[in-house]
């Protein structure tokens, strides 16, 4: 009867693969994907509300979500087409003039007010030239499961559990 040698080291590499194959590579790859997001995020207005919104939602064994709750978010990752904005249920539109200092709440500064100051308004629809797509999330998200399911990370899982 002979003895094979490196039996234990193989199947402690063997396992160190099947364990990243299940919910623990999963959950990795959603906390990446989550990070990786909220860096790739765009700032409007300097709140980082948009990257404050992203999370990580449900985790199984077959899938994970990430999500991004800021209404605007979907927007952003996608674009808009362009799209007429009606005038609203006031019978106009009011957006600060170009120039005119912003609080970070949207509201323009330096004296301007409803009643004139620096708004312009228009009682006409005006037509939205649409936005372009600035992804962040699928871009966060294959870069993550590149980092964990790439050649490079079963080979370092692999020579990490010998």
């Amino acid at each position: 009867m002979s003895n094979v040698r490196g039996t234990d080291a193989l199947l402690r590499r063997l396992d160190a693969i099947k364990t990243k194959s299940g919910r623990t590579m999963l959950q990795q790859i959603q906390l990446e994907a989550v990070r990786n997001a909220k860096l790739n995020a765009l700032r409007f207005k300097k709140t980082g509300n948009l990257a404050g919104s992203i999370q990580p939602g449900a985790l199984t064994d077959d899938y994970t979500i990430v999500k991004a709750t800021a209404g605007y978010a979907a927007y952003v990752e996608l674009g808009t087409r362009p799209h007429k904005i009606p005038v609203g249920a006031k019978g106009f539109l009011a957006w600060p003039e170009k120039g005119t200092p912003v609080r970070l709440t949207g509201k323009a500064t330096r004296g301007a007010n409803r009643a004139g100051g620096n708004y312009v308004y228009t009682r006409r629809a005006v037509n939205h030239p649409g936005t372009k797509a600035q992804p962040y999330l699928v871009p966060a998200a294959k870069r993550a499961i590149k980092e964990n399911l790439g050649t490079e990370a079963i080979i370092k899982d692999w020579n990490d559990a010998a």
